[in-house]
């Protein structure tokens, strides 16, 4: 299996900072309702279309047909569109932490927002890969092992102990397309499944549902890169210098959130 190596870039203050609490609110995913109004849309003309050629009747066809065609290509571009800008709105707001020295936490009148979390990354893999989990300034803190013929993950620590084991499962239907996201995991300590996570059907952002068995009975939501819980985000997942980071407060760090991040590629 091979290795793959962290690239030696490190996430700054500033753009955790960016990461965490500014880029959620300036990007703008696609919304239930728009999808709802969108499929509307393509239901009716795809109706006119369908009603014309049963009818024989071929202006109606002729209008059901480009009615169809208008739809699916507006539909297209608004969310190309919708992609670009909050493409172009992550890279202004990352701009502005660009070559920024790290500060927040050397200013005693300042609190550290982030004293209490922890901050993993991992680099981009595919099943079969070898690959190391550390901390922002790159020191091992874990090691993940995948087959690719297997649907089992191993998560060890740096001595070689095996920490937790997680059996992925089969894909689960989406309206948006997206490779990242598990479908279904179980988190195995020993023989004994300590969490279960499963994706919801969605016609927006995917939601990964998190159950947590041990130490004690504890629900998760994860969706558009947030981990919460009982309505409050206690940690993001999100993309940077080539890696996948988890920043989550120390007290919601459970295996279950590692086990998901560690298989999100």
């Amino acid at each position: 299996m091979a290795r793959i190596e962290m690239q030696p870039e490190r996430l700054t203050d500033y753009e955790r900072a960016i990461c965490y609490y500014t880029i959620p609110k300036v990007t703008r995913p696609l919304t239930q309702g728009l999808i709802v109004i969108y499929a509307a849309c393509l239901l009716e003309a795809l109706y006119l279309l369908i009603y014309g050629l049963l009818k024989d009747d071929d202006l109606i066809t002729k209008v059901g047909t480009w009615s169809l065609a208008g739809v699916v290509v507006l539909g297209i571009v608004a969310f190309l569109v919708r992609a670009f800008l909050n493409e172009v709105k992550q890279r202004r707001a990352l701009a502005v932490a660009k070559g920024v020295p790290d500060a927040i936490s050397d200013i005693d009148d300042i609190p550290d927002p982030f004293a209490d979390h922890v901050l993993l990354r991992h680099p981009l893999h595919k099943r079969g890969d070898l690959f190391p989990c550390t901390d922002n300034n790159g020191a091992l803190v874990y090691f993940v092992e995948s087959a690719p013929s297997s649907a089992w993950w191993k998560v060890k620590d740096p001595q070689d102990a095996e920490l937790i084991r997680v059996r992925t499962g089969s894909s689960a239907g989406s309206f948006l397309l997206s490779g990242t996201y598990p479908a279904r995991l179980e988190v195995y300590q020993g023989a004994e499944v300590i969490a279960r996570m499963r994706r919801r059907f969605s016609l927006s952002a995917p939601t990964i549902q998190i159950e947590c068995y041990k130490p004690e009975p504890t629900l998760y939501l994860f969706k558009s890169d947030g981990i919460y819980r009982e309505k409050r985000v206690v940690g993001r997942i999100f993309y940077m210098h080539h890696s996948l980071y988890l920043d989550i407060e120390q007290a919601e760090f459970h295996p279950a959130i590692l086990a998901l991040f560690v298989t999100m590629t």
